[in-house]
């Protein structure tokens, strides 16, 4: 069996102990267990079932090309409109909660962050286990707490009684959550040094149940080797991320994280590869088109998107949509090849003036995302070079690193296009363009900013995240938006208000209040008034 087959096995075997853990029934508890010699899940599966779990939300559609891809206004939605009018469900806030700390969503009587834990408790002396392992509860709480702000960590995760037993965790201030973050990952990057010895504590690693480097068959050096990378390049991105509210930590974060091995090229982008199949990319799950028992089709990519790229010539406009169904391929204005539908409308209402009836558009007039990104196989990604490319752009821009940011620019927007298999030919009649030259100083932190929106398409909480600690570009809600500013923060799910209500009081009132905890306040990152 080759390690393809592993892991396809490794996950389809998470799901299956997710689903049969899933039965609300006590007495069930007890059957086929030995009091006597109780079971303890493996560590590598522990694994793959958090970074499966955590990766299918973060990268699924309800939160890629739903809450935060419409509110960064890559995606609108036509037929089910409450993110894009800015007026989420409470059931989806309360799904995001639930898989990251219960994973009863998924079936799993555990939510991602509980399985880290499981496994930096039992296997607290094997650095290759504990080094992806924080690597990836790091990515996981940085998530959540640029989502909600102060959020449940030091404490959470640990309702099981081997853990602690913990049910109502205390909030911990996004400050602190993002100090251990960066603990976390330096620590995850010193400790991982692989052994051939077979008897050594070194020795051991995930392997093929590694859904992110273990997936082309990987050495023991070289997947440590990656996973080593990956630390210290989300360590970047968190100073970056704190950088206008804690200057002084952030820069010396990044720089300490820049002196280790970082990403080189796009052979380190972090990704979780997706076997296909019965554990197939959650995109693909979820569009009608993709032949993997998906139901949705009301997703497109915005007016906005499709426009800015339209207007610089952009090639990566082909590798994000596909054509219109209904284009011949003659763009004139009534027939474009791409068409974006325009954010925060309650109803399909766009009109097609070259109807004589007057008649709105239909689906097919607008733009889907390209199949290459909804595809069974199709990679969510964690992290790309490209992105650390801008970090270092803008630090070269801030004078915090040496080496020019104009280069480092350039650098970042042909990685992007050569992910997205741009030619070379393309690519420098992009950068010869006036428009995208870099122009540096505040002029140049906005082109960084718009061409960070434009490249962390397909990783839309980075591209939110970034989004609002840049404020540019200058995005603005729909006519029909029940809002006048984009929003900046996710509200807590309700079930906190039954479950934990001391603890979020508490966070509220630290955050200055419940109004400040709404889709219109901002964490504590976020300290710039929009242009």
């Amino acid at each position: 069996m080759n390690r393809s087959h592993i892991l396809r096995a490794s996950l389809v075997a998470a799901s299956l102990v997710a689903g049969l853990t899933a039965c609300d029934n006590d007495k069930l508890t007890s059957v086929n267990v030995n009091p006597n010699a109780p079971e303890t899940v493996s560590s590598a599966s522990l694994f793959t079932n958090a970074t499966v779990g955590s990766m299918s939300a973060l990268r699924g559609s309800t939160f890629e090309h739903g809450t935060s891809g419409v509110w960064v206004q890559h995606y609108s939605e036509i037929q089910y409109p409450e993110d894009d009018l800015n007026e989420p469900r409470p059931s989806t806030i309360e799904l995001f909660w639930t898989i990251f700390y219960a994973g009863t969503v998924t079936g799993a009587t555990t939510g991602s962050l509980q399985d880290y834990n499981q496994i930096l408790l039992q296997s607290a002396d094997r650095p290759n286990i504990v080094g992806p392992t924080l690597v990836m509860r790091s990515f996981l709480v940085e998530s959540m707490t640029d989502m909600w702000g102060d959020i449940p960590f030091s404490e959470a995760g640990k309702a099981l009684p081997q853990l602690g037993g913990n049910l109502t965790p205390k909030y911990d201030t996004q400050a602190a959550i993002y100090d251990s973050i960066f603990v976390m990952l330096k620590q995850a990057a010193s400790i991982m040094v692989p052994s051939t010895d077979q008897n050594s504590l070194l020795f051991t690693r995930f392997g093929p149940a590694d859904p992110v480097y273990g997936h082309n068959g990987e050495d023991a050096a070289t997947e440590a080797a990656q996973w080593v990378k990956l630390a210290n390049t989300l360590r970047a991105r968190a100073a970056m991320r704190i950088s206008d509210v804690a200057s002084a930590k952030a820069k010396a974060e990044l720089l300490d994280a820049l002196a280790g091995p970082v990403f080189t090229s796009n052979a380190d982008n972090a990704f979780m590869n997706w076997p296909g199949g019965t554990v197939a990319n959650p995109l693909c799950l979820n569009w009608i088109d993709m032949n993997c028992g998906g139901t949705r089709d009301d997703q497109r990519l915005t007016e906005r998107l499709i426009d800015t790229l339209k207007v610089n010539a952009d090639p990566r406009l082909s590798r994000y949509a596909e054509p219109t169904g209904a284009s011949t391929g003659t763009d004139t204005g009534c027939d474009l090849t791409y068409r974006g539908y325009p954010n925060g409308h309650a109803q399909p209402d766009v009109i097609n003036p070259c109807d004589p009836d007057q008649n709105p558009f239909g689906l097919s007039d607008f733009s889907r995302p390209t199949r290459s990104i909804r595809e069974a196989g199709s990679p969510s990604y964690i992290m790309t070079y490209s992105e650390l490319l801008f970090i270092k752009a803008e630090a070269a821009e801030k004078g915090w690193i040496a080496g020019s940011a104009a280069q480092f620019y350039n650098d970042a927007i042909t990685a992007s296009m050569e992910q997205w298999g741009v030619s070379s030919a393309e690519i420098s009649a992009y950068l010869a363009r006036p428009s995208v030259q870099y122009k540096g100083g505040a002029a140049g932190m906005q082109q960084i900013a718009y061409e960070k929106w434009i490249s962390l398409f397909n990783l839309e909480t980075e591209a939110w995240a970034e989004w609002r600690r840049l404020d540019y570009p200058l995005l603005v809600p729909g006519p029909d938006a029940s809002t006048a500013a984009v929003p900046t923060r996710l509200p807590y799910p309700d079930i906190e208000t039954s479950l934990n209500a001391d603890y979020l009081a508490a966070a509220q009132a630290a955050q200055g209040g419940v109004a400040n905890t709404t889709i219109e306040g901002r964490v504590w990152w976020d300290t710039k008034a929009q242009p």
